[in-house]
């Protein structure tokens, strides 16, 4: 079975593919909406496995891991160029798209007005969290060690 990441991008995929001549803004929403939880989830699962261990995937204690990446939190860390240093500099281009996916998120998800996203757009949306999820898994194994610390220890 794939990684819910994997599942998460191809049903984002799926949801913003042509309906018509124009697209259904609910669709659009769904789609941006869930190539920002691919990439969360993809985030999720590397302190996980890299604190417990994949192969411990079914217990407490890695669910616990898994849980413990809190949304503000990754954004914090992600923005912060002291953090960022640490990290190699495409790393840097994993901390943008995660930040304009939440931000494009929060507007899918809770946006009143109309969401104004076509099919280019959420096209575009979907493949930065493809990208992103691409530059995640190639950290060698130091920075996800790193990167698991910054994101579920708070710094003093």
């Amino acid at each position: 079975m794939s990684a819910l990441e994997d599942r998460l991008l191809a049903v984002a995929g799926d949801l913003c593919r042509r309906t018509g001549k124009r697209p259904r803004e609910a669709f659009m929403r769904r789609a941006v909406s869930t190539a920002y939880y691919a990439v969360f989830h993809a985030l999720c699962r590397l302190c996980a496995d890299t604190v417990i261990g994949a192969i411990h995937h079914k217990s407490q204690a890695w669910e616990r891991v898994y849980r413990g990446v809190s949304h503000t939190g990754a954004k914090a860390v992600l923005t912060s160029s002291k953090e960022l240093a640490a990290f190699p500099s495409e790393f840097a281009s994993f901390g943008a798209a995660f930040v304009l996916l939440q931000k494009e998120r929060e507007l899918a998800d809770y946006g009143p007005a109309p969401f104004g996203k076509y099919f280019a757009d959420t096209e575009s949306l979907v493949g930065q969290a493809a990208n992103a999820i691409v530059i995640l898994n190639n950290l060698d194994d130091s920075h996800r060690r790193a990167l698991a610390a910054a994101l579920l220890v708070k710094a003093r």
